[in-house]
Order: structure tokens, then sequence, then C-alpha cells
């Protein structure tokens, strides 16, 4: 099969999200015998990302876009040109691993939605950036409803909501759960091991929060807890890993015993699930959540919200609370920190969950579904 994979570079370094995605399930696509894949990419993207992402980014074949992104993105909703097969007229599958529109002509076209979240209330904080998206999502995802052949999604609640508010598009939505990079069942590397030390962490208990200080990663309900659950363990620490909105910042400065790293990379935030006792990811709304299963990966316990599509992920192998009740994540907190017995608990059972999301796996779904359209 001939895949068009159109992928945005400059999401999958550094990303913890949609182009941690993008970029492993490109990469897992690639590996299977049967696919002859292709990268459709911006230039000077792929000219700054290539080096950083090694193989098999430096080894795929490229088709490069004429316009900067933004700008060609814009050509092909308003003209619908240049079409797929401009770029490569043998490709049978073109594939937008993210939440986008390239026209075809004769080409089945795939798009991955993650989520419905542009849409929720509550997912957001309401404010003209805010509404300003959800206009241009509602004209793209339009577009996409009478146009695309395929939609992956990577959760039933996900395909659940995005149906909700675009309902022609029920049948051909598909769901393919998210996996988990390999580096997460791996051992803390050297370099990891390093970083815990510079970073004060080496034999330090510590609660890990990877989802940074979001309106969307619940950061209010943090910040609310946070103090509570310090007071009551005093010999714990919290760590904020990733970037945070500023609004936040200061907030998370001012309280106590809280590291917040900003970005990092994969051998380091592998060390911090690896060495915390319990990950904190208490989100308003997810589409998937994969740090949930990274903790389970990583072996660590998790305590999270039981929101959105989080327990459809935990799979009954975290501790879920509401994201709305700052009480009991601090009794919940609590009693996890003190109970050494039900954190392996969670451990064994997360360990249980996680060892099916591989990537390999996830690709071999996906790509069942597109020799389907062929």
């Amino acid at each position: 099969m001939r895949l068009l994979s159109y992928v945005h570079m400059r999401n999958i370094v550094g990303s913890t999200g949609a182009g941690r995605v993008a970029r492993q399930m490109t990469e897992a696509l690639s590996r299977l015998d049967d696919i002859d894949l292709r990268v459709l990419a911006d230039p000077e993207d792929h000219r700054r990302v290539v080096g950083a992402t090694g193989g098999p980014w430096n080894t795929f074949r490229y088709h490069f876009l004429q316009n900067e992104t933004s700008q060609q993105q814009a050509r092909w909703y308003l003209f619908r040109s240049p079409r797929a097969e401009s770029y490569w007229p043998e490709a049978q599958v073109i594939y937008c691993t993210a939440e986008s529109y390239v026209p075809t002509r004769t080409a089945r076209l795939v798009v991955t939605m993650h989520d419905a979240a542009v849409f929720e209330d509550g997912a957001h904080k309401k404010n003209l950036a805010m509404w300003k998206q959800r206009v241009k999502w509602g004209a793209l995802f339009a577009r996409l409803a009478s146009e695309a052949d395929l939609f992956h999604t990577v959760s039933q609640y996900s395909a659940d909501r995005i149906a909700h508010y675009f309902p022609s598009i029920r049948s051909r939505l598909r769901v393919v759960h998210n996996a988990v990079t390999e580096r997460f069942f791996e051992p803390i590397t050297e370099r990891g091991q390093r970083y815990l030390l510079s970073a004060g962490l080496a034999n330090k208990r510590y609660v890990l929060a990877p989802g940074g200080l979001h309106h969307r990663k619940n950061a209010d309900l943090i910040l609310s807890a946070w103090p509570k659950i310090a007071q009551a363990n005093p010999d714990v620490s919290l760590v904020i890993a990733n970037h945070c909105d500023p609004a936040y910042e200061a907030g998370g400065s001012a309280m106590p015993r809280v590291l917040m790293t900003g970005h990092v990379g994969d051998d380091e935030l592998c060390a911090l699930y690896k060495a915390a006792d319990v990950m904190w990811f208490p989100s308003r709304y997810e589409g998937f959540g994969l740090p949930v299963l990274e903790a389970m990966a990583s072996g660590t316990a998790v305590l999270a919200s039981d929101s959105s599509s989080l327990p459809e992920v935990a799979g009954g192998a975290a501790l879920l609370m509401p994201p709305c009740d700052a009480s009991k994540h601090v009794e919940a907190m609590t009693w996890l920190l003190r109970d050494e017995n039900a954190r392996r608990q969670l451990i064994a059972k997360g360990t249980g969950r996680v060892a099916c999301f591989r990537w390999s796996n996830a690709a071999r779904q996906l790509h069942s579904e597109f020799l389907q359209l062929i």
C-alpha cells in the first residue's frame, strides 16, 4: 500500500501529546512490511527538525509543500489546490496525522481527530483565542465531514463526542487507541539518573504532575489541593513537569515544596515517572490521556480524574476522583502516599493494563482500516 503521511514536523520534537502520537504512529506504520510510506512536510520544518529526530526520519522519502504550512493549509481549504496526487501521483491513501485537510483526487483521505475539546464548554478557558479556534476548527471539521473517507480517533469517548457535534461522520469514525513509547517500559538511563541528581530528586519522595499547569489540566484543583496534601505529608514534594500557562506559574511557585521543571526530554521524563511515588493527572478533559499509560509503563501508581476518556484508558488500574472535588483528591493522595501496599496494587494492575498498548499494535489496527478503503 502506498501511504502519504502528512506530518506537522514542527510538532514532533518536544511534544507530549498529539505531536508524540503523530511521530510514533508514523514510525510504527513505516515498519510494516506492506506499506510504502512517504512523508508530506513543510521543507523548513524538515530542515530544522530532521537532525533532532534521527532515524527513521532522516531516511524517509519526502514530498515538500510549496508554501509555509499555514499558507498551504489556507490554500488547500480555499482553493482545494494542489491536490495530494500532485506530490505523489501513485499515492493510494493520504493520512493526516492530526486535524488537517489535504484535498485529493482519487486517493483516499484519512484524518486523525484527537478529541472535540475545542467545542466543549469547560475544557478551555472562555476567551477570544478559544472562540477563534472554535470557529476555525468548526469550518475545518465541516470540510472534512464532506470529503474525508475515514476518521481515526483515539478513544471511544472521543468518537462519541466528535459524532455528537458532527453526526454525519459517525459511520466513518474508527477507534484505534494510542500507545506508549517504548522508552517508558525501559529502565532509567544514566542521563535520567544524572537529571534526578541535579534536580535534587534522587532518593526523595515526590508526586509527579506531568501535564503542567493549564486550565484543561485542572491547574486550579492542583493549586487548591497541593498545600493541603503537603501539610499532611511533610516528606513529599510536588514536581510539575512540562510547560505551564503563565497565568498559573506564580501560584505554582508560591506553593510549598514544588519543583517546576518546564519541558523535559524523554530520558528525563521517564526518570521522573519511575522515581515518583504517585503520578497525579486531575485533568478536566482528555481525548486520551497518554500520561496515564506512561506512568503505568514506568511502574508508578496513578491518581487521575474520572472524567472524559480517562476511565476508558485507565481500565480500572488507576484511582479516579472527580475533577471538581479538590477534597477527594487530597484524601486519595494522602491515602496513597501513606499506604505502600495500595500503591503496589495499583502498580500491578497498571503493568497488566498497559502491556497491550504498543505502537506496533496500533499501527496494524490502523493499517487494516486503510486496506478496507482501497
